[in-house]
């Protein structure tokens, strides 16, 4: 299983614009921290970290406040009026052992290569079933499509999920394929 972002964080007692702009100049994001059946508490994470866990592109973290470690998913991010740096983190707690079966709709993503000679690309499936813990199903599973050749498919077993995300979909059942029309009219 993949690590997640550890993100330290600390009680923040002091509330207002006053407080948060101090915070903000000593280098700190105002958060908070909510859900799970336990009160929300307000927090202050190191800005430094908050870009790596932006620029990792994690959504899973696990939040140490004062050696309590809670799981979390990111919420919201706040930024500033440029875009360029964090105002304010919202973190919603999760339960680590609830899992889940839904299914998740398939995103094509390039143009295959196939289709510049003649062929013709045809999706079968637009949603796979998937089971593993809610917080790291994905919204969408991404078929690359990019080095798909005349005749080239991609079946349900070469898609790529998170390490904990099991595919209960038929692993031979086929996604997308590549198909030569000319071919196809002659049978």
């Amino acid at each position: 299983m993949t690590e997640d972002f550890r993100l330290s964080a600390q009680n923040r007692e002091q509330l207002g614009s006053l407080h948060t702009r101090r915070l903000r100049e000593q280098g700190r994001v105002p958060a908070n921290l909510y859900g799970f059946k336990k009160d929300a508490v307000n927090l202050s994470v190191c800005a430094d970290e908050v870009e790596k866990m932006v620029a990792n592109g994690s959504r899973v973290v696990d939040v140490d406040i004062d050696g309590s470690v809670e799981k979390a998913v990111i919420q919201e991010l706040q930024w500033d009026i440029f875009s360029t740096h964090v105002r304010h983190v919202d973190l919603k707690r999760v339960n680590p052992e609830s899992v889940v079966t839904v299914d998740v709709g398939l995103e094509i993503v390039g143009e295959p290569l196939g289709l510049k000679d003649g062929g013709e690309m045809k999706q079968s499936l637009k949603r796979v079933t998937v089971k593993g813990p809610d917080f790291r199903i994905p919204r969408v599973i991404r078929v690359r499509v990019g080095a798909l050749q005349l005749g080239g498919e991609v079946k349900v077993s070469d898609l790529e999920t998170p390490d904990a995300v099991e595919i209960l979909t038929e692993a031979n059942s086929l996604v997308v394929r590549v198909i030569d029309p000319k071919a196809a009219a002659a049978e």
